[in-house]
């Protein structure tokens, strides 16, 4: 059966099953309410509107078995969090027994994870609600989880009112840890005992990284920890499996097959405070800064030295916390240091930055003529400068500059990555100021609190999600996004501007396919050619990448099925009619750019100013028989599809070639590929050198820069054994220009 559940906003989706809102769920948001930076009322009904409609997408609690595998998917530091804990509430409420998280390769991951829940969930009050384990193992916990099932059949019809409690269990996503919960769930009966299965950081370890090779070799090979997965989903009669991540390329490019395929999609929707992609990355935002590779550290670039964009970086971030510190503003404010993967120059970005903040400490507490401390004020006024562009209720210079020796005392700088010396945890309560130098340990899911600047100077990863996920610098931060800065390298901006491209197209064409089976959905990206959808070993499915320019996609064998050459004909005519009727046509040859004053070939006829969505529709109806011509094709039609939903009222003009007459045609014949060589007519006289000499332009000249340009034409063929002889002599044929400002590389599905 199907339920509809009201979504915050107005609209409905479809659902499984309507769950409840009951004490557990209740108690959890007035908790989550009352702490120090909680979310807007209307903030937090909104997420709870979105958990119910996540939680009722999975299997149904009444159910006796069954396995189901779903995608949650969010932005960088946009709130999953909340929502799988507002989930996992709302789980115990309609009677799911068992939730497990599997809360990420990284130690420290794991334990900002499992704090969150404890305080969100009340796990650190006497419990009556919950059973909490983390890492279980069968020689510690099997009694343990022997009484919770004793206990939990028994309330099962909930005598006098009591509730039962869930079992919660946290784990660590690492093959020995799943192995150990697995052999202590193996031993139970868990029949009848709902449960839910929450995967966090879902595209991080959890897919099979032989999937690739499987692919080509037609084998079944499996890496450890999806092997572990699936022996832990195997033991559990009832569950549904959700993956969170806020970069799905990954699991949304799974085998279809795969038993992590998820089969339905939802989104986790920011809330109005949050900070991402479009606002740090836009062209002409003043809150990226680059950093020139002369001054990043290599083997051939030996820096003895701070350099200038790390000492400007530091500026921008004594600046921000003396402002915060001097209006007395709660709350943390943090910079991080983002330097490499490699540990080792975590140390050297560590002492600059202890050496800069000790040595300006010092500086600004000599005589007001010392020359240093005069340089140092002249700089920092510039920076104040910068920053009261973006941030125009910044105190003055003076007042801040005063107060940068004793937010110095408060600051803290510390490493964290997995040498010993950079394990220790970041106590945000402890401290207002910290400053984190790491690596892989920043790179995802870790939280860094009130983060302001940022300094990477890291290349690009060609993978579009490894790239995503080092954003930590997304956020909730409205209130203060104007003291917000992040250094990267030129090729990194550029990246990250072409993967905000990606990411919108991507999160709206899941949003239009809500509610339907996401096995449906074909997997088509805009994806610039310099990035990689994800790392290539999990992809289990045919992509294939397509760079699109400004330029004209062709086709080369739509004469291939002669049933669809039949229909692009009547295709073709009635559509010609109906433009015709519709808009303006005129002989091309009018305008002196278009000059055609053949005597020996029907006029060109221009049909202006078709509205760019009729082009669209156009694209998608037309029989594309060939995969190449398809593949192109496709990533044209999505280019568009983008264009028009950001532009309404976009037109196109519409070029007939030879006003789709067959008189005066030659037959033309296939290369050895068995397309044709070249579609358009050049210009004549072919020795012509100005447009006033020529008798025709050519047709590559047919376009309005600026707007794409569709030719439609009919093509004769030469006898050949590759071509119908009913339709050889009339093939319809197209072509489409694209500007540069439409043209987007895609990857595409080979269906």
């Amino acid at each position: 059966m199907t339920i509809s559940v009201e979504r915050i906003g107005g609209g409905t989706l479809p659902t499984r099953w309507t769950p409840t809102i009951g004490r557990v769920t209740r108690e959890f948001i007035d908790r989550k309410l009352s702490q120090r930076g909680a979310p807007t009322k209307e903030a937090m009904d909104s997420v709870l509107a979105e958990a119910t409609q996540i939680l009722g997408r999975c299997l149904p609690p009444s159910d006796d078995v069954g396995k189901e595998a779903g995608l949650v998917v969010g932005y960088v530091q946009s709130g999953k969090t909340l929502s799988f804990t507002t989930v996992s509430a709302l789980a115990h409420d309609n009677n799911y027994g068992i939730v497990i998280l599997l809360t990420g390769v990284a130690v420290n991951l794991k334990a900002q994870s499992e704090r969150r829940l404890e305080i969100d969930l009340g796990l650190e009050d006497i419990q009556h609600d919950w059973m909490h384990i983390e890492n279980p193992e069968s020689t510690r916990h099997a009694s343990d989880f022997e009484k919770f099932l004793r206990s939990w059949k028994a309330n099962r019809l909930n005598p006098r009112g009591r509730t039962r409690k869930s079992l919660l269990i946290t784990v660590l996503k690492h093959h020995k840890r799943l192995q150990d919960l697995e052999k202590v769930l193996s031993k139970l009966n868990l029949n009848g005992i709902p449960a839910l299965i929450i995967d966090d950081e879902s595209d991080q370890a959890s897919l099979n990284t032989k999937a690739s090779k499987n692919l080509k070799n037609g084998t079944d090979d499996k890496s450890t920890t999806y092997d572990k997965i699936l022996a832990l989903k195997a033991v559990i009669p009832h569950h549904t499996y959700l993956q969170y991540t806020a970069t799905p390329q990954a699991n949304l490019l799974i085998g279809i097959a795969d038993v992590l395929s998820p089969s339905f999609a939802e989104l986790v929707t920011p809330g109005d405070g949050y900070v991402g992609g479009k606002s740090f990355f836009d062209n002409n935002s003043k809150l990226c800064l680059p950093i020139p590779l002369s001054e990043v550290p290599s083997k051939d670039n030996d820096i003895k030295e701070p350099p200038l964009t790390l000492q400007e970086a530091l500026r921008f971030y004594l600046l921000g916390i003396a402002h915060h510190f001097l209006l007395g503003q709660k709350g943390n404010r943090s910079m991080m240091i983002h330097p490499s993967q490699n540990t080792g120059p975590h140390t050297d970005y560590k002492k600059w930055a202890d050496d800069l903040i000790q040595h300006w400490g010092i500086f600004l507490q000599t005589d007001k003529l010392n020359p240093a401390r005069m340089l140092l004020e002249s700089e920092f006024k510039e920076t104040h400068a910068e920053l009261i562009k973006t941030y125009p209720n910044l105190t003055s210079a003076d007042e801040l500059i005063a107060e940068l020796p004793s937010v110095m005392d408060e600051l803290c700088v510390v490493k964290v990555n997995s040498k010993s010396d950079g394990e220790k945890s970041v106590q945000w309560n402890k401290r207002s100021y910290w400053i984190l130098v790491g690596g892989q340990k920043l790179d995802r899911g870790f939280t860094v609190e009130g983060l302001t600047v940022t300094y990477m100077p890291r290349t690009a990863s060609s993978n579009a999600d490894t790239l995503q996920q080092r954003a930590r610098f997304f956020g909730y931060k409205r209130t203060y996004e104007g003291l917000c800065r992040v250094f990267l390298l030129p090729d990194v901006i550029s990246a990250f501007r072409h993967y905000a491209d990606s990411e919108e197209f991507i999160r709206k064409a899941l949003e239009e396919h809500r509610g339907e089976p996401l096995k449906e959905w074909k997997r088509d990206f805009i994806l610039h050619r310099s990035l990689s959808p994800t790392r290539p070993s999990i992809i289990g499915r045919n992509v294939e990448k397509v760079e699109l320019d400004e330029d004209w996609v062709t086709p080369g064998a739509l004469f291939k099925d002669k049933e669809a050459v039949k229909n692009n004909l009547i295709y073709f005519q009635n559509k010609v009619n109906e433009w015709k009727e519709q808009h303006n046509h005129i002989n091309a040859g009018n305008y002196p750019e278009f000059r055609d004053i053949r005597n020996d070939s029907p006029p060109n006829i221009l049909i202006e100013a078709i509205p760019l969505s009729e082009v669209l529709n156009f694209l998608v109806d037309i029989a594309v028989p060939d995969l190449d011509d398809s593949l192109k094709t496709s990533a044209a039609a999505i280019a568009l599809a983008r264009f028009v939903n950001e532009h309404k009222d976009a037109v196109a003009d519409v070029f007939l070639i030879g006003d789709l007459s067959t008189k005066g045609l030659t037959g033309r014949s296939l290369n050895v590929k068995q397309r044709i060589n070249e579609l358009f007519v050049g210009h004549s006289t072919q020795s012509a050198k100005k447009i006033e000499d020529m008798n025709y332009v050519g047709d590559r000249r047919l376009f309005t820069p600026d707007r794409v340009t569709l030719h439609l034409r009919y093509l004769k063929f030469k006898p050949s054994v590759h071509i119908a002889v009913e339709i050889a002599d009339c093939v319809p044929w197209f072509a489409l220009r694209l500007p540069a400002s439409i043209a987007k590389d895609c990857v595409i599905e080979k269906v």
